[in-house]
């Protein structure tokens, strides 16, 4: 190319774009504590320029990020994986899209709300069992949980029957000893340490002569 009478090259670099910014949770992300929001980025750059994702968080942490995938010509799709933190709160994330290029830069932000979700009891089935002497009844917890994974502790609680003597009390699967033969009920309720919220469930054991 050639100039005559002198001229000027224009700088012509365009910044990218931010098309979209979403996560697998919907518009309004909800999460648990310590659990994982997908959030996808979809960007245009009509310059092919490697693009420069700085993310600025109010807490949690980026967990991992996953490769590119191509839409169009100048169409990429980056997804990165944002860890919640371990404190019910809403927490703000925000994205600076830039190209090392141009001045411009491209900003977006979303909020994201780290729930505690309750624990949920669980007992096992009703039974019917004959007596005979020294016998010994298991209660079962064992399929109480809690959402988030936090550790569970229980409270058992005889409602109805001979007064016994729970053995292991404080444990998903405390025992006793059978003094008679009667209709023995007992509830159980859960909690977890970050949250006294307690939620439970009773059943009976019926054991005849």
């Amino acid at each position: 190319m050639s100039c005559l009478g002198g001229c000027s090259l224009l700088d012509r670099q365009q910044g990218p774009k931010l098309l979209d910014l979403r996560t697998d949770r919907g518009p309004d992300p909800s999460v648990g504590r310590g659990q994982e929001v997908q959030i996808t980025i979809v960007t245009d750059d009509p310059d092919n320029d490697e693009l420069d994702f700085r993310w600025i968080a109010t807490g949690g942490e980026f967990a991992a990020s996953r490769a590119d995938t191509l839409i169009d010509l100048f169409q990429d799709s980056v997804t990165v994986v944002w860890k919640a933190p371990i404190e019910p709160g809403v927490y703000e994330l925000f994205l600076e899209l830039g190209d090392g290029q141009s001045e411009t830069l491209e900003t977006s932000g979303m909020r994201i709300a780290v729930t505690q979700a309750p624990p949920i009891a669980v007992v096992g089935p009703d039974r019917e069992l004959d007596f005979r002497d020294e016998l010994r009844v298991v209660l079962d917890g064992t399929g109480s949980s809690d959402p988030d994974q936090d550790a569970l502790m229980y409270f058992w609680k005889q409602t109805a029957g001979p007064r016994v003597g729970l053995q292991n009390s404080s444990g998903p699967s405390p025992e006793f000893p059978v003094p008679a033969p009667a209709d023995y009920v007992f509830e159980l309720r859960v909690a977890i340490r970050v949250m006294w919220q307690l939620r439970g469930f009773a059943y009976l054991i019926a054991i005849g002569a």
